[in-house]
């Protein structure tokens, strides 16, 4: 049986942290630097994110024209 979606979602938030607090023990770097960086990051997510959207509209744009 598939997990429901929110433990999912919690156990990535959970290893996203947990990688964080790792980085920053093995760097040494603040808080005040790794936010830029987690920035930058997300920015990439997001991008990511926007084309996996006009990726699924354009295919089930296709697979409708395709069923007329």
């Amino acid at each position: 049986m598939d997990r429901p979606l929110v433990l999912v979602i919690e156990d990535a938030k959970s290893a996203l942290m947990s990688t964080v607090i790792t980085i920053k023990n093995q760097t040494g770097l603040p808080s005040t630097i790794l936010d830029g960086i987690l920035s930058g990051v997300l920015a990439d997510v997001r991008k990511d994110a926007c084309s996996e959207i006009a990726m699924a509209a354009a295919q089930e744009k296709k697979e409708k024209k395709e069923g007329e």
